[in-house]
């Protein structure tokens, strides 16, 4: 018999209150990611993640007609 998962630790919870999600990229997007962050100076979720929001803030429109379908079964 299984035993029940455990709990989080108290470790791996952000004060930035970000959460992990895992994505597959290709390798030569992950060394270019890895490389702008460093040349930013930043690291490379934040870079990740600006790009991420900008993306999502230009498809707006798109992204509420698709859900509104969603909600109407279609």
């Amino acid at each position: 018999m299984r035993e029940p998962k455990k709990k989080v630790s108290k470790a791996r919870v952000r004060k930035d209150k970000r959460s992990q999600l895992l994505i597959y990229m290709l390798p030569s997007v992950i060394r270019q990611l890895k490389l702008a962050a460093l040349a930013k100076g930043k690291p490379s979720y934040e870079l990740a993640e600006e790009a991420i929001i900008e993306w999502l803030k230009s498809h707006q429109d798109e992204i509420r007609q698709g859900t509104a379908k969603i909600s109407r079964g279609e």
